[in-house]
This record gives C-alpha cells, sequence and structure tokens, in this order.
C-alpha cells in the first residue's frame, strides 16, 4: 500500500490550518511563505505519485481496510497517471492564483483568503485521486463550499454577492441531483466503490432505467460544475463579479474538473454495462458542439472585459467535452492534452488582464498584461506551439474516428472567436480602453513571470501527446481497474505503439483557425461585422443574450432544468 497517496490532501489541509492559526500573529510574508510552501509540497507529492502511477493504479485503503471476496467496505484513493496529472495541474494554478493575490486589497485578510485556497487545492486533489463515488460528492462539495466563500470575499460589493450567490445556487442544485444519482445508485448495486458498481453493473444485468436515470443525475450535476451550456450562467457571473485569484482557478482546472469527473464515472462504473454508450456518446458531443458554438459567438457579443473571458472559458470547456464524449481512449487523451495546456492558458489570461490594473507600476504593468493577453489569444486560437493547437487537432481526428466528424467546423470557429475576443481586448487594453475593476498591488514582476512559466509549461505539454496516449489507454482499462481495486492484482495494459500525433490536416486547420482569430481580433473585418449586425435580427438575438445573462438566478435554475429533462430523456431513449 502506497502511504503517499493521501498526502496532496492531507498537507494543503494542514496548511490551511496552521496558516488560519497563524495569521494573526505573523508578518503577511510569512503567511504567504506557509502557504506557498503547502502549494509547492502537493505539487511536489503529486508528481511523486504521477511517476509511481507511470505502471499501474496506486491504490490506497484508509484504515487498511481492503476489500474481501470482491467487497469493498472501505474507501480508496485510486491514482492513475491523469488524476495525479491534474493534481498537479491544480497545485500549478492556485500557485499563479496566490501571486495576484494583492488584488484583493485587503492584507488583513490574507491568512483567510490563503486558508481558502488550501483548502480548495485539497478538495481538488481529493476529486482527482478518489475511487469511492461518495467521496467523489464529498470532494466536489468542499470545492464549491471553498469557492463559494471566496467568490463572497468582497462583502461590500453587491455585485461580488450576487455573483456569489448565484454561485452557491447552482452548484447545489448540481450537488442535489449529483447525491440523488449516487442514492440511486447504490439502491441499486449497494456499493459506493466505483470498481464494485462497475463490476456489479455488468454482471447483474446491465443498466436498468433506474441506473440510467442515476447516470443521468450524476452526469448533470458533473456539467454543471463544468458549466456547459445550458448551465453556464453561474460561471459567467462569478467570472465577473468574484476576485481575480479565484477566477484564476475557476479558469486553469476547477470547470475541467467536472468534465474529468464525467470521465471518471463512466470508465470505472459505466463503460462495461453500457457497452459503448451511443446515447451518452451523443449527448456529450452535441452539448460539447452546442456549448463550444455558442460561447465563441457570444465571446464577441459582450464588451465587460471578464465577461467576455468567461465565455471564452466556457467555449473552451466545451471543446474538452467533445473530446471525453468520443468515449475512447483517443478522445480521451487528447482532451487531457487540451485540458492542460488551455487551462494553463486561461489563467494565463486572468493573470494579464490583472496586470492591466496594477496601480504600482501604471504603464509598464499594462504593457506586460497586454503581451500576456496577446500571446493567450494566440494559443487559445490553436497556434501549434502550445499544446492547445496539438490538442484540438487531436480531438478533430478523435471525434472523427468516432463519427462525429461534424464538429471539426464548430471546433475551429469556437477556437477563432474566442482567439478573437482575447486579441481584441489586448488591443483595447494597449490603447487605455479597459477598466478591470481590480486595483493589483506589490510586485507585478511575480504574476507576470508565473505568466511566462504558465505559457511554457503549455508549450511543454504539448509535447506530451504519446504520454497520455498511454495514460488514456490505462485510464480506460476498465477491467484491469477493476481486478486492481477489488483484487489487489495488477494487470498489465498494453501500451505498445499508442502515440497522439499532429496530423497534417489539424496543423493546417490550426493555422486557419490562428489566421481567423487575427483578422476578426484586430477589428479588419469591423465595419462589415457592424453593418451585419445592425440588421435583423441579429439586435434582437444580442438582446435575449445579454438579456438571459444579467445575472438572474432563476434564469440559470430554469435553465438547468430544462437542460437536465433533456438529457435524462436522450439517455434513457437507448434504455431496454
Amino acid at each position: 500500500m502506497n502511504n503517499l497517496a493521501p498526502l496532496p490532501v492531507v498537507v494543503p489541509l494542514a496548511g490551511a490550518a496552521v496558516v488560519l492559526f497563524a495569521h494573526a500573529f505573523v508578518p503577511r510574508g510569512v503567511v504567504r511563505l506557509l502557504a506557498g510552501a503547502a502549494v509547492v509540497a502537493e505539487i511536489t507529492l503529486a508528481a511523486i505519485l504521477l511517476y509511481q502511477a507511470r505502471s499501474s493504479t496506486v491504490v490506497y485503503w484508509f484504515g487498511g481496510w481492503t476489500p474481501r471476496a470482491g467487497i469493498a467496505l472501505g474507501v480508496s484513493f485510486t491514482v492513475d497517471q491523469l488524476g495525479a496529472a491534474a493534481a498537479v495541474l491544480a497545485g500549478i494554478v492556485v500557485g499563479a492564483a496566490l501571486t495576484t493575490t494583492p488584488t484583493l486589497g485587503d492584507g488583513d485578510g490574507d491568512g483567510i483568503v490563503h486558508a481558502l485556497f488550501l483548502t480548495l487545492l485539497a478538495a481538488m486533489a481529493g476529486f482527482c485521486l478518489t475511487g469511492d463515488l461518495f467521496n467523489l460528492f464529498v470532494f466536489f462539495e468542499l470545492m464549491a463550499v471553498s469557492a463559494f466563500a471566496l467568490a463572497a470575499y468582497h462583502t461590500r460589493s453587491l455585485s461580488a454577492m450576487r455573483g456569489a450567490l448565484n454561485f452557491a445556487i447552482a452548484n447545489s442544485i448540481g450537488a442535489f441531483l449529483f447525491l440523488i444519482g449516487i442514492a440511486l445508485l447504490y439502491g441499486r448495486t449497494g456499493a459506493l466503490n466505483l470498481a464494485q458498481i462497475g463490476r456489479y453493473l455488468a454482471t447483474h444485468g446491465g443498466l436498468d432505467r433506474l441506473a440510467i436515470v442515476a447516470l443521468a443525475l450524476i452526469v448533470v450535476g458533473l456539467l454543471v460544475k463544468a458549466a456547459v451550456v445550458p448551465f453556464h450562467f453561474w460561471l459567467v457571473d462569478t467570472a465577473t463579479s468574484a476576485p481575480i485569484p479565484l477566477v484564476i482557478v475557476l479558469a486553469g482546472v476547477l470547470d475541467t474538473l467536472g468534465i474529468y469527473g464525467i470521465a471518471r464515472v463512466y470508465w470505472t462504473a459505466f463503460a462495461l454495462p453500457t457497452g459503448g454508450a451511443p446515447a451518452l456518446r451523443t449527448v456529450l458531443v452535441a452539448t460539447g458542439a452546442v456549448t463550444a458554438g455558442v460561447a465563441g459567438v457570444l465571446s464577441l457579443a459582450f464588451q465587460q472585459p471578464r465577461r467576455r473571458l468567461a465565455f471564452v472559458m466556457v467555449a473552451h470547456t466545451g471543446i474538452i467535452l467533445i473530446g471525453v464524449g468520443c468515449l475512447t481512449a483517443r478522445g480521451l487523451a487528447a482532451s487531457a492534452v487540451y485540458a492542460a495546456g488551455d487551462g494553463m492558458v486561461k489563467a494565463v489570461l486572468f493573470l494579464g488582464l490583472a496586470l492591466t490594473g496594477w496601480q504600482a507600476a501604471g504603464a509598464t504593468a499594462r504593457r506586460a498584461g497586454v503581451l500576456l493577453l496577446a500571446v493567450g489569444g494566440l494559443a487559445l486560437a490553436g497556434l501549434p506551439l502550445f499544446a492547445t493547437g496539438v490538442g484540438k487537432a487531436a480531438i478533430e481526428a478523435a471525434a472523427a474516428r468516432a463519427g462525429s466528424g461534424w464538429v471539426t467546423p464548430v471546433i475551429v470557429g469556437a477556437a477563432a472567436l474566442t482567439g478573437a475576443a482575447v486579441i481584441r481586448l489586448a488591443l483595447e487594453a494597449n490603447a487605455g480602453s479597459v477598466a478591470t475593476g481590480d486595483e493589483g498591488r506589490g510586485r507585478w514582476t511575480l504574476p507576470l513571470a508565473m505568466g511566462v512559466l504558465l505559457l511554457g509549461l503549455s508549450a511543454a505539454v504539448a509535447l506530451a501527446g504519446d504520454w497520455a496516449a498511454r495514460a488514456a489507454a490505462r485510464f480506460t482499462a476498465t477491467r484491469a481497474y477493476q481486478q486492481q481495486v477489488l483484487s489487489g492484482h495488477a494487470a498489465l495494459v498494453s501500451t505498445a505503439g499508442l502515440h497522439l500525433g499532429l496530423p497534417a490536416s489539424g496543423l493546417a486547420l490550426d493555422l486557419t483557425a490562428v489566421v481567423l482569430a487575427v483578422v476578426l481580433g484586430s477589428g479588419v473585418v469591423a465595419p462589415a461585422a457592424g453593418r451585419l449586425a445592425g440588421t435583423e435580427p441579429l439586435p434582437t438575438v444580442w438582446r435575449g443574450a445579454r438579456r438571459l445573462h444579467d445575472g438572474s438566478i432563476g434564469d440559470a435554475a430554469t435553465w438547468t432544468t430544462i437542460g437536465t429533462a433533456a438529457i435524462a430523456l436522450a439517455l434513457a431513449s437507448g434504455a431496454r
């Protein structure tokens, strides 16, 4: 048994307790140093687990409660390479967020803020490492509670309070749906361990209507966390009003974890009973395509910088969902590469936005922020230098192999539109016409250095395609996973010859998207676009879109209900 497995969760939680205790009587610099040390420790421990899981899943049973006769009464952490890599990414993004905590403008609250970030990091790491469905929900909720508190940190800002309330209500609805799905699945299988649930369903008649409803509710709960259309309203409001450090975490990793959760639950519990799940594949790919297309268009329809970037976040989550929704190892590997590189780039966008409002350095910091925004916009469009380009091309290839080649124009269009939105934002910031509402203080060079580091890491991840293909092959080997968790015997999964290359057609599409983004973002076609927007019925469409995204909690709840019903009906259509 590997005793390191719980430490990426334990260390940040212990660090949060220490920071919260010490912040009242130690200098602010010490508080930040303690928090930074806890983040570095989490990254290091998760990286060690990533190395240890290179050949097989690392299984840890709390209290030594190992399975007996295939029955798991204890709680396990099951660490594979994709989960450990996600925990590393979470630590890196939280570290980037901590470099911008001076934008909160309240040094007296440093201890509380840093403790909440460490708790959020522990929850994200636990979500990535757990092998128990109920504990997946527990970490889901711990993430939410920590994020709620951080979103409402500006208690004197009514918009921040409203955004935090919307965040809390929408995610609570998703949590209730998730929990009801867990209850139904427990009633059907008598198990909470993911491996045991999967084995039971595979050997006891597969999926009946009860299990399909449970799957639908769990998927919807995780899609709410991922903030895909039509469950995205809370993210738009939160990204617009919450403190930038939290939004960096939302953009970099938190929203993507909902997609990771779907992949984890499907491949461990539902892959064998569903026999390929054509209905689920259709639902996920279609939802991802709608999300990418709609949010890509809306990213150019709004002028407020943070709201524009919020739609960029939503659109790119849709692209990730398309890859995972293919329900193949190739699609999962492509999404893993894209999610890692894209998460770092989106974090860079908010670092750049924060720098444009950094008080102490004035024009110097603004120019640095503009540079980060411009490079980030090119990366979002799919510049092959970055993992966003390699991952996008691989997702397009995986979708074509899965019979969903029609999504390729949607992906290219979403990448071009979101890249254009960010390039346009960079030009506006360079002209001094962007007001972010964030007033940075302290050393502005630290966020700049972190932004450059994240861009470098995104470029490095572009070289990890072959590793991702092998990791995805192990992740999707359901029988091997069940055997190792329930029997304690590692099963060999062949990964020889697996690779995730960049096809020539994908490279051409990447460059096409980059060119389109530059043309649209630079305003070359602005006059024609303005004339088009002035014709009916487009003004009505824009007004309707703005009305829907005015922060109404009722609208968010209504669309969540509609989306839940649509997904449940679509999945039920494939039931016996």
